[in-house]
């Protein structure tokens, strides 16, 4: 009896996933163009480029709002209000996004209504540790938005003991990008920065991305890598994705393989009992 919950729950651990019908765009970078585009032209020049990709160029109409995540705290030294980028490339709030912070995100009962999620950087922008983890703790409906086809981008997360930022919105538990939902991880980063092919296939130039920057990708959770460090990281990602979803056939399947498991660990622990 064991030997076959076993099996089955082996079985379930290499379940046949059916693919969404859509794929939803995100854009990562290390780059934090909240910060730059309010003086860089470069930045500004990246900022609309992430915004037309997950937006899939509805941004700048005003027909459908994205949502802005950051915090609305005081800038500490070194920050800027990420938001400030958003309006200085003639964005409003209200009319082409809503903003909220880690409060109002736990709030919102969807991300319906808006044709991107947009996360401010940790470092030049206000994003804080709570918003992260509130990101985090909406990441299955976060993936849900995506595979109906919303956008996702997200500017730096760099951590406790990365060289080129001050990570006082953050700590060293802090699930930097945690909330994406593909595999990604954040990395030191190392000037300066190229472009790959299909970064200018974005319309993205080297000088758009050699601000300061704080992170790399030590993982690319299989999207495309628009431009690289001096060390050969990915400093930014971008791809349309479609996440797995079980078929209903196969919850059934994992439900049932639950409970046989759970029933031969119930018996095997009788008998381990009875022998000693």
């Amino acid at each position: 009896m064991f030997k076959s919950a076993l099996i089955v729950s082996t079985s379930i651990a290499t379940l046949v996933w059916a693919g969404a019908t859509q794929a939803g765009p995100v854009f990562l970078t290390g780059h934090d163009p909240d910060f730059h585009a309010q003086g860089s032209p470069g930045a500004q020049n990246l900022m609309r480029t992430m915004l037309n990709f997950v937006t899939s160029g509805t941004y700048a109409g005003g027909t459908t709002k994205f949502l802005f995540v950051e915090s609305e705290i005081s800038p500490p030294p070194g920050h800027l209000i990420g938001e400030n980028g958003l309006n200085a490339i003639g964005l409003v709030e209200g009319v082409n996004y809503d903003e909220v912070d880690a409060a109002g995100l736990a709030a919102l009962p969807n991300f319906s209504g808006y044709s991107a999620i947009v996360v401010a950087s940790d470092f030049g922008g206000l994003l804080t540790d709570a918003e992260i983890r509130e990101l985090v703790a909406r990441k299955g409906a976060i993936g849900a938005f995506v595979n109906a086809g919303g956008g996702l981008a997200a500017f730096a997360e760099c951590g406790v003991g990365f060289p080129n930022c001050i990570p006082d919105l953050v700590t060293p538990t802090t699930p930097l990008f945690g909330f994406v939902p593909v595999g990604v991880s954040s990395a030191p980063t190392t000037a300066p920065y190229m472009v790959t092919p299909y970064g200018a296939s974005l319309g993205l130039t080297n000088g758009d991305i050699n601000d300061p920057t704080h992170n790399s990708f030590g993982l690319t959770g299989g999207l495309n890598v628009v431009d690289t460090d001096a060390a050969g990281l990915a400093t930014s990602l971008a791809g349309n994705i479609s996440l797995p979803v079980p078929e209903p056939s196969t919850w059934a399947t994992m439900l049932i393989g639950c409970g046989v498991l759970g029933g031969a660990l119930r018996s095997r622990r009788k008998r381990l009992s009875i022998v000693t």
